[in-house]
């Protein structure tokens, strides 16, 4: 059985005060966005900057209106086979 390679994300949600939350981390796959946006745009992606927060914004199951922050670009690069 073969397990489809997929791009997950962290959400790291903070208060107003940009304090974590700590243990409120989550994850979300990603993949289908990273897909539909090419190699070239999804590798431009950074953690904590706005290229990866607009990942966030994209999901309906998630509502945080404080500060937070998106790492996924280590899975990024995982996804395209690209070794540090």
């Amino acid at each position: 059985m073969t397990t489809e390679k997929r791009v997950i994300a962290r959400f790291r949600p903070q208060d107003e005060n940009c304090h974590y939350f700590h243990g409120a981390e989550r994850e979300f796959d990603v993949t289908d966005q990273i897909k539909k946006m090419g190699r070239e745009a999804a590798l431009a992606i950074e953690d904590h900057t706005e290229s990866a927060d607009t990942l966030y914004h994209d999901q309906d199951e998630f509502e945080h209106d404080n500060p937070f922050e998106v790492e996924v670009a280590e899975s990024i690069r995982r996804y395209y086979g690209i070794e540090d």
